[in-house]
């Protein structure tokens, strides 16, 4: 039986957070404080996800800036939005505070502050780098920590 586009974002947070306990991410600085620091990279690969896994809508990669925050989310092509790191804004009155772990529906308060500086659309065909940096694992590399650990679920 086919997932659900939110039970698959449900499933990929707890399979992050589950590497992360596990210590699995810790080769890569950018997850060490998860979910602070790494919308990025955590919603290029939820597309990745979410598309693998049969996802038959259109997903757009967003990033934007509100004062001197930055943040990442995907967005479907019925103006819904996914986002599995917002809650890092939870001590931030600025940004209402925002505490909901995974985040599936119309652009909340939050979201519309964010002055939207990047629009990607994502596709089948972009695939994960393997290319590793200093303090990080590859794309391709963290993608198979966080599968292995939804399946461990």
């Amino acid at each position: 039986m086919k997932k659900s586009i939110d039970e698959m974002a449900e499933d990929f947070r707890l399979g992050i957070e589950k590497a992360k306990a596990d210590n699995k991410l810790s080769a890569d600085q950018r997850f060490r404080n998860f979910p602070t620091g790494c919308c990025g990279p955590t919603s290029e690969l939820l597309a990745r996800y979410l598309l693998d896994n049969g996802v038959n809508t259109e997903l757009t990669y967003i990033s934007g800036t509100y004062l001197d925050h930055s943040h990442a989310w995907l967005e479907m092509d019925n103006g819904h939005i996914i986002d599995i790191t917002a809650d890092q804004f939870r001590y931030y009155p600025e940004l209402f505070n925002f505490n909901i772990p995974v985040y599936i529906g119309r652009y909340s308060r939050t979201h519309k502050l964010f002055d939207i500086r990047t629009r990607d659309r994502c596709d089948n065909y972009y695939p994960l780098s393997d290319r590793k940096y200093l303090f990080q694992l590859s794309d391709k590399k963290l993608y198979d920590i966080i599968i292995e650990s939804i399946d461990e679920l």
